[in-house]
């Protein structure tokens, strides 16, 4: 029995540590690759370093938003060789863009913010009539809070997107409406394997309205109700993901989901929550490989 990780750092970043030493301590042969490394060779195989590799038993995707056409190709190599991915190349690729999951979760039922496509020229009476403001301005395509901006007037929203035409930048936005019922938190729940391990509660930092861990939240432990826990399991079934960290908004109506993450940092989960998300995975995983 062996995994691969894939994942894109040389370093080992603090989830592929716990990750390898949990395998290790199972006795499961575990090795860590990197994308850029592997070659597929068509009629010829898979290598790694110019090297022919040995297939896994199975294949542990550490990455997400931002993956390219060249990483996901490695994958479907697997996959097509019959190795089991968590997630998928599918499930990786629809979650990294935040317009697409939303269609679709709001197509199945799902709750989610009410959002539009940003095109030039703005329209902005649709903005006005539709999203309202304050408003939130974000790429389709990022991770950690990155690219992502609060508009808390018509005239800062103009600003923000004129600045962004003077760019002639070629990314997707996306204006999405702005839910102020508990600014500056959000939801963090954590599925594994069809399973809510928990949920945390994130808190921005002062002076910020993002509260992503890894830009200076703070987090803390929050009881998961049947509607987190329902909302949560629907979300990673329909996106067909195994591993997810789901992100929901709080709203007067009920929560919302903000996005999906296929490849979810979990330090802050494990300090505040005090679980061992590594644990939860690589027993997840350990279950395919029996």
């Amino acid at each position: 029995m062996s995994v691969i990780i894939l994942t894109k750092p040389d370093k080992h970043d603090f989830e592929t540590t716990k990750l390898v030493e949990e395998f290790e301590s199972r006795q499961i042969q575990v090795r860590v690759c990197q994308f850029k490394h592997f070659d597929v060779i068509i009629n010829k195989g898979i290598f790694y370093k110019g090297k022919g590799i040995v297939l896994p038993s199975i294949v542990l995707v550490r990455l997400g938003a931002g993956i390219t056409r060249k990483e996901l190709a490695v994958i479907r190599y697997f996959e097509l060789a019959g190795i089991k991915c968590v997630n998928t190349r599918h499930s990786v690729n629809l979650v990294q863009d935040k317009l697409h999951t939303s269609e679709i979760l709001s197509d199945a039922g799902i709750a989610v913010p009410t959002t539009m496509v940003v095109k030039f020229p703005v329209k902005h009476d649709l903005v006005q009539t539709h999203i309202g403001f304050p408003c939130i301005v974000k790429v389709v395509v990022g991770s950690f809070g990155e690219g992502v901006y609060l508009c808390q007037s018509e005239q800062e929203y103009h600003r923000v997107i004129e600045f962004v035409d003077a760019l002639s930048t070629d990314k997707t936005l996306i204006v999405q409406e702005y839910l102020g019922d508990n600014p500056g938190t959000d939801l963090r729940v954590f599925v594994v394997g069809g399973k809510v391990i928990g949920a945390m509660k994130r808190t921005a930092p002062i002076g910020d309205f993002r509260a992503n861990i890894t830009i200076g939240g703070s987090g803390e432990a929050f009881q998961v109700t049947k509607e987190i826990e329902d909302i949560a399991l629907r979300t990673a079934s329909i996106l067909g993901l195994d591993i997810a960290g789901i992100d929901l908004l709080f709203d007067n109506r009920g929560f919302r989901v903000c996005e999906a993450n296929s490849n979810p940092g979990f330090s802050g989960f494990n300090k505040y929550c005090n679980v061992s998300i590594q644990t939860n995975i690589v027993d997840f995983i350990q279950g395919h490989l029996t």
